[in-house]
């Protein structure tokens, strides 16, 4: 049972629930089951070993020459604020994952395997794998130990309940913004019975949806700032500024000071509204100093992307990403934003499904100096934000672009893939500028095609919104799969070179091979699988007898634009059921797929990397 079930019957002085200390009988069953596994030591150790190689380790240290001397002492608490995020990520998780994360760190110097466990565990900031479907890499006996010490009434010379924080197997789908024993049913029936406003407030990403119980308040602070007692209903909504209260307090206070130091006008005037926003819960003005912030010091803060709710895709998980802008780089993309409308205005689909306001996306291109927050397993190499379908609709999108980190993964990945999956005639075709034209253009994407839509019935609403947990490996397929019918589209037009028609195919084929190593459970291989399969089908990829694999280009241009006009159609119709068909038929684990997975499994090509941030490390005093 969950701590605070447990601690709920103590409390009503339960006769069937005793407090059992950990040097009782709970305690012996614990003793007993990790007896069991230190047989087993040797062969988990080689495993976790195994699991961590996966992950390249790569030093980043960008130049910090071009920050003003107000903007480097900013530096200094924007730091300390991005590890403050890190705190409420972990909690975001699971309820109990950062007393975990202590106990390992804490018992990490014990023996080689408790490094080990502590070393896989930070850079998945939990005890399920990234890479392996979420599966769980921990046992039982590595969880945690608690100590509850008013489970009970005062007893002289006790201290309280300790217990063991045993992880659930399965990673919690609702992640820790839900209650776990809630099902989408039981959120379904209690969200009909809501008014708009609290319907609003409870599908938001800025909040958590809670269960009353007997040591629980019903009151509860809105997001806008006034309170409502719900008791005719079992849940009830908490904003994250009341949630994290503490966290963000310490964070917005840290921003601040950083406001102050700061030389830049725009970057000062984002970590004001950004500290505003994390006590008032509407992010709307800092959103939008962040589409505008045109600094040397680049920062993202906050809640944005909702991959981590895993039953609706509502709930937003905070993240910090801190680097220096690449200005010769930054100009050099400036040709995708300046496309926008014209891309929109010829997608592959309806017309009557297109827009006509769609803004141009500044595009910051920055070399990461150090991340937080949800950024475990793999790296993200761009993003593109805000989501708040009402700033996409006013201005569109902007994104940012870590150039050292595309660097990075191509030199340690996507080369050796190309080896060991590519035929020969073609390897000529992988390098790192269409590799890297087709991030950019991956990130414009999802700033085009159906985001605010009318439903048949005539209803208004988003394509999140009716796709649900379906929303993020689709759009994420769209923005890929768009993304090569945008380039070959710019082609044409003649506004990128025609070297590019052959070698984007290829890179993009041997970067399916990457994605996909990331697991079916996470949205970017799930989508990557999709369009590796439909392209396959299509004939548009072939596999090869020697095992390796080419790109027809008779047929791999038709293929894209078939897939494109799928996707953007089930999008734009906000259809869930097609989503799901789509998803359940084509994104799965195909022979062919096996064959290339196995050829890079037998080379050890790294699966991802693993960031080390000497510099920001330093400032931190973290040597």
């Amino acid at each position: 049972m969950r701590c605070d079930e447990y601690k709920s019957c103590l409390v009503k002085e339960s006769g069937e629930y005793v407090p059992y200390d950990v040097n009782g009988q709970y305690g012996q069953l614990f003793n007993t089951i990790e007896e069991r596994y230190k047989d087993n030591t040797v062969s988990r150790s080689l495993t976790l070993q195994k699991q961590i190689n996966r992950y390249a380790p790569i030093h980043l240290e960008p130049d910090l020459t071009t920050l003003s001397g107000g903007d480097r002492e900013a530096l200094g608490y924007i730091l300390k604020a991005a590890i403050v995020i890190d705190d409420i990520f972990y909690e975001q998780v699971w309820n109990s994952n950062r007393t975990l994360r202590d106990w390992l760190k804490g018992h990490s110097e014990s023996s080689a395997f408790d490094k080990l466990k502590w070393a896989y565990y930070s850079i998945n900031k939990s005890p399920w794998s990234c890479l392996d479907e979420n599966k769980a890499f921990l046992s039982t006996a590595d969880s945690a130990v608690k100590l509850l010490t008013d489970a009970t009434k005062p007893v002289s010379g006790w201290k309280g309940v300790e217990y063991r924080a045993a992880f659930p197997l399965d990673k919690p789908p609702g992640a820790n913004f839900y209650p776990p024993d809630m099902d989408k049913m039981e959120f379904e029936l209690w969200k009909s019975r809501l008014t708009d406003k609290e319907q609003k407030d409870a599908t938001g990403f800025f909040t958590v949806i809670q269960r009353h119980d007997s040591l629980s308040s019903p009151s509860l602070t809105q997001s806008d700032g006034s309170d409502q007692i719900k008791t005719s209903d079992d849940l009830f909504i908490v904003p994250y500024s009341k949630e994290y209260r503490s966290s963000l307090k310490k964070a917005a206070e840290l921003l601040e000071k950083a406001s102050v130091c700061s030389d830049s006008p725009s970057l000062k005037n984002l970590l004001r509204t950004k500290a505003n926003a994390f006590l008032s819960n509407d992010y709307y003005e800092s959103d939008i100093a962040w589409m505008e912030l045109d600094s040397n010091l680049d920062v993202t803060i906050g809640p944005y992307e909702t991959y981590e709710d895993g039953l609706f895709s509502y709930k937003a998980t905070f993240e910090a990403f801190i680097g220096i802008r690449d200005d010769t780089a930054t100009s050099q993309v400036k040709l995708f934003g300046d496309q926008l409308q014209d891309l929109e205005r010829n997608l592959p689909m309806d017309d009557i499904f297109k827009s006509d306001s769609v803004s141009a996306a500044p595009i910051r291109v920055i070399n990461l100096l150090y991340n937080s927050g949800d950024v475990k397993g793999p790296q993200t190499i761009a993003f593109n934000l805000p989501n708040d379908e009402r700033i996409v609709n006013e201005r569109g999108t902007s994104m940012v672009m870590l150039k050292n980190i595309s660097e990075a993964k191509f030199k340690h990945i996507l080369k050796p893939i190309a080896d060991a999956c590519i035929r020969e005639e073609q390897k000529e075709y992988v390098n790192f500028e269409p590799y890297y034209t087709h991030i950019v253009c991956h990130e414009c994407c999802h700033g085009i095609g159906p985001h605010s839509i009318t439903l048949a019935s005539g209803k208004k609403s988003t394509v999140r919104m009716e796709l649900q947990e379906f929303h993020s490996a689709l759009e994420e397929a769209k923005a890929d799969i768009v993304g090569l019918w945008a380039l070959n589209f710019l082609i044409k037009k003649g506004l990128l070179p025609k070297s590019l028609s052959q070698s984007m195919y290829v890179s993009f084929l041997a970067g399916c091979f990457r994605s996909i190593r990331f697991g079916l459970e996470e949205a970017h291989g799930k989508g990557q699988a999709l369009q590796f399969n439909w392209l396959y089908d299509k004939g548009a990829f072939v596999l090869h007898s020697d095992g390796k694999f080419s790109v027809d280009f008779t047929k791999v241009e038709d293929a894209v634009e078939s897939l494109s006009r799928e996707i953007l159609t089930i999008q734009a119709k906000g259809n869930k059921p097609a989503a799901q068909t789509l998803l359940q038929s084509r994104a799965t684990l195909t022979q062919p797929l096996r064959v290339a997975l196995e050829k890079i499994e037998h080379m050890q090509v790294p699966v991802d990397i693993a960031p080390k941030f000497g510099t920001a490390n330093k400032m931190l005093g973290n040597v």
